[in-house]
């Protein structure tokens, strides 16, 4: 049983944690925090008093219907991959699955608007800022125009993509530019996301399941020097 005093709890739903904060008697202030699983409320739940178990019951129940809710839209998302032709495509590029393939084509549809590849990751925020100054230009930090959450689902696709032995390509690039090259991980990674943007564009527009192939090198090492500005 904890001390008496007031005691007042939180819901995270977004970062689903809780927080916790207990007065005491002695006006001290005791804070604490968990997961708002499961088994994380019943760990909640044992350190609590019965008035303030029911002033999270309010938020527990808002929480379960949150989940709910998701549960639903996962299932109607799942449905839709097996069924529609485009997202089954998109889904057979390592990495890539229904929520990212769905994402994909609610933003970019089949891609009969955009002129290229290069059109759609701009449109989705991965393209590098250019800085001018005098006769030079300098690539800076990509633009983060577009859809952010979008593009947030494409950079995890390439952590996996890079990852999965059927990575491919994008694989064998991105393994050139860190491992050899020293380019920072994080930065590269962003590059495979744009290069994961414009091959799924490419897909749709061709209508071409993917087909892992082997990197043919570093043909060109001033486009690789490019490239890994493009990611910063």
């Amino acid at each position: 049983m904890e001390e008496a005093g007031t005691r007042h709890v939180g819901i995270d739903l977004g970062k689903r944690t809780y927080e916790t904060a207990i007065v005491g008697k002695n006006g001290k202030t005791t804070a604490g925090n968990g997961k708002t699983c499961a088994a994380g409320r019943q760990a909640l739940y044992r350190k609590l008093r019965p008035g303030d178990k029911v002033a999270l019951e309010a938020g527990n129940m808002a929480f379960e219907l949150h989940e709910k809710r998701l549960k639903v839209l996962r299932g109607r998302i799942n449905a839709e991959a097996k069924a529609d032709e485009d997202m089954k495509r998109l889904q057979t590029i390592a990495g890539v699955g229904p929520v990212v393939a769905y994402a994909f084509l609610a933003h970019v549809w089949n891609g009969e608007r955009f002129g290229s590849g290069a059109q759609v990751s701009n449109f989705l925020g991965f393209a590098p800022r250019l800085d001018y100054s005098g006769t030079i230009r300098r690539h800076g930090h990509i633009t983060k125009r577009g859809n952010g959450y979008l593009r947030g689902l494409l950079v995890q696709s390439a952590w996996m993509m890079v990852r999965s032995k059927n990575g491919g390509a994008l694989r064998d690039r991105y393994a050139h530019l860190t491992r050899e090259r020293g380019k920072g991980k994080k930065k590269t990674i962003v590059a495979i996301g744009r290069r994961m943007a414009e091959l799924m564009y490419s897909m749709l527009r061709s209508k071409t399941d993917y087909e892992a192939r082997a990197w043919k090198g570093p043909s060109n090492t001033a486009a690789l020097t490019e490239e890994a500005r493009m990611s910063a």
